[in-house]
Order: C-alpha cells, then sequence, then structure tokens
C-alpha cells in the first residue's frame, strides 16, 4: 500500500500487518502504553533479549518468543485480541521462515484481531508482503506542523 496511513485508522482496521517509520520509537511505544492502560486493548512490545511482553507490565515475558519466528507463531496461535510492535526486525523479514510466519498471520480465518507493527527508522518490506502492508509514518512534533503524514 503506497499511501500513509493514520494509525487510528490502522488500529480500527482489518489489516494485521503495518510499518510505522519513525526516528523516535519511544514515544511509539508510551503512545501504545497510554492505550492500553486507558481502553484495557492488549497491547505488547518485543524485543530479541527478552521476547513478548505486554505494554503495562514489561517485567513479565512470554516464554519462547524470543527469536522473531516464535514470536510470529505465538501471534498466529494466539486466541485472544493482540495489537504486537516489533522493533527493529530489519535483516529478519527477508528470511523465507519469517515471511512464512507472517503469511500465516495473513491467512488466518477466525475473528481473532491480531495486528503486528513494525516498528523502526525505515521499514524494508519485502516485495511479496508489501500488498498487505499499511505504511504508518510518524513524525515529531516540530516536523509535524510541516508534514502532511502522522
Amino acid at each position: 500500500m503506497a499511501e500513509s496511513l493514520s494509525l487510528a485508522n490502522v488500529i480500527e482496521s482489518d489489516f494485521r500487518l503495518a510499518a510505522l517509520e519513525t526516528a523516535s520509537p519511544e514515544r511509539v511505544f508510551d503512545v501504545f502504553k497510554r492505550l492500553t492502560l486507558t481502553t484495557g486493548r492488549a497491547v505488547y512490545g518485543w524485543s530479541p533479549d527478552n521476547g513478548l511482553y505486554r505494554l503495562g507490565t514489561e517485567r513479565i515475558f512470554i516464554p519462547q518468543t524470543r527469536s522473531v519466528g516464535d514470536a510470529l507463531s505465538y501471534i498466529a496461535a494466539s486466541r485472544h485480541y493482540g495489537i504486537y510492535l516489533m522493533q527493529n526486525l530489519g535483516d529478519s523479514l527477508s528470511k523465507p521462515s519469517v515471511q512464512r510466519a507472517v503469511k500465516r498471520i495473513l491467512e488466518k480465518q477466525d475473528s481473532i484481531r491480531r495486528l503486528v507493527i513494525m516498528v523502526d527508522d525505515s521499514c524494508q518490506v519485502p516485495a511479496e508482503l508489501r500488498p498487505y502492508v499499511a505504511r504508518i509514518r510518524h513524525s515529531t512534533g516540530k516536523r509535524q506542523a510541516n508534514s502532511n503524514s502522522a
């Protein structure tokens, strides 16, 4: 998807995969932490050091989700609503096994809302996944005034 969408539009959409480009990922994580604390929506972060964790309970990690593939498999198997922020996936997306794991999430035919948001300063999405990705550009306050992207 070539055009840039707002974060709120993507959260409420049927997209299951989004690329959020930002120079300040910590601010994005803060926004999602406020979202989970004020709405009760399940929002998870991911780091290769610790795996998946629920925002707001950063000290409780989901076992066996340190690798990108394991985290994506967990997301695909989840039976609960979830927004998953995965930072710095970088070269991982070029691996066929990771692309297959992403496709499993995209192809799920159940009513469970899953949204994987790749957070990076520049998200390089493989060509075969691009048609399924919502693109979001996050700008800091100063640049937002001069830009139409959100």
